[in-house]
């Protein structure tokens, strides 16, 4: 039997041995070194806290080159010994990776991870004890940053809209007639993206304001408040201008109250105001008129004289109004802007820190967002490597 699957005998390498094991990885008389990624069949954390509950804290050497954060591809690895054979365990990514210095047969790496898993049993109290002393986090989608990339991505739309085309009025020869078709689809094509970008913008830019507000008042809301639900969601349901005269009085970080006096806030409350009749969808003619025409009988009387068509391009063009519109966006972003500065210095540093995470975390204990991980992804393997999901074995 291999050595390493006798989990119970193995111990931490000392210092001399680390440096011995790195000595040996670049000799060219190496010693058998089989790996293997287990991705399937053991959780990173339950290793992890084994590990910490029999051997203290990491003494791997990867353990000297991380960085002290979240960005790093190995987050962890242990040094051990089982015998006069190595076991070198890491934390690589969200993959347990086993080294080992003997040749295992594919039944022989099951057996292995059975073990540690039923070795999890003998240590269970002190396993326990450490996975308690851990920070929980829950990973939360941010929907200001969801909604403000949506935002984004209809603005630049908008503003890349192309110019009309020139209407071409065909006489008696078929390429005038193709060219006055041409001319119609394209215009057609352009006015229905312009409205239809226009009216999601102006849809969710409010809900954007919203989701920003909120954020904040995750954030920095009184422990107080926060650990009551009933007033904690209260807070939440008042309309928005009581709400952001509340920022100061029920959250932490605010140096100033928000108010009619930050710059702004007379542009964004329009933009807010005209929320309730767009997102609820109402209709009132009156108000959104396209166009006024007369009848007498069935006779259609109109006022506006001219090309249907183009007038009805037009008049779809006056409603979606991308011009006020690009203008009210960015006084939203403006207002937004303006409302950060209410915070303290510190706390205003954190926040742009928060609210720029597409995944935050939210500590479950204290009931606080934070970021956790880099904005980037990555991804990191070996040729070769394999993992348990792939052993030829009945788990």
């Amino acid at each position: 039997m291999p050595a390493c699957t006798n989990v119970e005998t193995w111990r931490a390498s000392t210092s001399s041995e680390v440096a011995e094991f790195l000595k040996a990885s670049k000799s060219p008389d190496k010693r058998t070194r089989e790996i293997l990624a287990v991705r399937a069949k053991l959780k990173p954390v339950d290793v992890y806290a084994y590990l910490r509950a029999r051997f203290g804290k990491p003494n791997g050497f990867q353990n000297l080159l991380r960085k002290d954060d979240s960005d790093n591809i190995v987050h962890w690895d242990f040094q051990l010994k089982a015998g006069n054979e190595d076991v070198y365990i890491c934390g690589h990514l969200r993959e347990v990776h086993i080294l080992v210095s003997e040749k295992l047969s594919d039944e022989e790496w099951k057996e292995l991870i059975n073990a540690i898993k039923s070795d999890f049993r003998r240590v269970a109290k002190e396993k326990s004890g450490i996975l308690k002393s851990f920070e929980k986090y829950i990973l939360f989608q941010n929907k200001y940053a969801a909604i403000a990339n949506l935002c984004a991505d209809l603005h630049a739309s908008i503003v890349d809209s192309p110019d009309p085309i020139e209407t071409v009025y065909p006489d008696d020869s078929k390429e005038s007639l193709d060219a006055s078709r041409k001319s119609f689809d394209e215009n057609s094509r352009r006015i229905e993206k312009l409205f239809g970008d226009c009216l999601k913008l102006r849809l969710l830019m409010p809900v954007m304001a919203e989701a920003y507000i909120n954020m904040l008042i995750l954030t920095f809301c009184r422990s107080a408040i926060r650990d009551d639900r009933r007033a904690y969601d209260t807070f939440l349901r008042t309309n928005v201008p009581e709400r952001l005269e509340l920022l100061s009085v029920n959250c932490d970080g605010f140096a100033r109250t928000v108010d009619k006096s930050v710059p702004g806030y007379a542009e964004f409350m329009t933009i807010i105001n005209r929320r309730n009749f767009a997102l609820h969808g109402n209709v009132d003619p009156v108000r959104e008129p396209i166009e006024v025409v007369y009848f007498e009988e069935r006779r259609p009387l109109f006022v506006q004289p001219g090309n249907s068509i183009d007038l009805l391009f037009d008049y779809m063009e006056a409603q979606a109004d991308p011009s006020a519109l690009l203008a009210e966006y960015e006084q939203l972003h403006g207002f937004l802007v303006a409302m950060t500065d209410c915070l303290v210095p510190r706390s205003k540093r954190f926040f742009e820190q928060v609210i720029s995470d597409a995944y935050p975390g939210f500590r479950v204990d204290i009931r606080r967002p934070t970021r956790l991980f880099p904005d980037h992804y990555v991804w990191s393997g070996f040729p070769g490597m394999r993992y348990d999901d792939q052993l030829d074995v009945e788990w």
